[in-house]
């Protein structure tokens, strides 16, 4: 996988990171059951499902850690690890900026990569789960503490 693609499928990613962890947050861990239905990616899905079930962080991790060590492609181990990472994140109910700039750290972008990002996430006025002001301070904390 080249770079370009990474950053295309991380994009597509964290656009859906975000939107299922505020669903968790509004609503529940449960409301992700119907959810996760339509995403494409099967281990990210097999991830939120044993979180739905409460399986525990360990087991978790424990898995994910064993998929992502026979990863050959670099690109690749780095989106399952940044959907380790959500999965975790999203089970244990993490706020969601938080979850947001530790995935970009994952990520290694460089500004005009971020920028981009934040802004075809934080900008979109057809998402329903963007607020202005919420948007407004995560670009600032993720300004302040890249």
């Amino acid at each position: 996988m080249t770079r370009n693609i990474f950053l295309k499928n991380y994009k597509d990613f964290i656009q859906c990171a975000i939107k299922l962890n505020e669903t968790v947050k509004r609503q529940g861990l449960l409301s992700l059951e119907n959810e996760i239905e339509n995403l494409d990616d099967e281990n990210f899905k097999q991830g939120l499902r044993f979180a739905i079930d409460g399986i525990g962080p360990e087991i978790i991790d424990e898995i994910y850690s064993n998929i992502i060590e026979f990863e050959k492609d670099e690109h690749l181990r780095q989106l399952k690890i940044i959907q380790k990472r959500t999965v975790l994140g999203i089970q244990k109910g993490e706020n969601t900026h938080i979850l947001y700039l530790v995935l970009n750290s994952y990520a290694n972008l460089s500004p005009e990569e971020k920028d981009e990002i934040e802004s075809s996430i934080f900008y979109d006025t057809s998402d329903e789960y963007s607020d202005q002001q919420e948007t407004e301070d995560l670009i600032l904390r993720s300004k302040i503490y890249p």
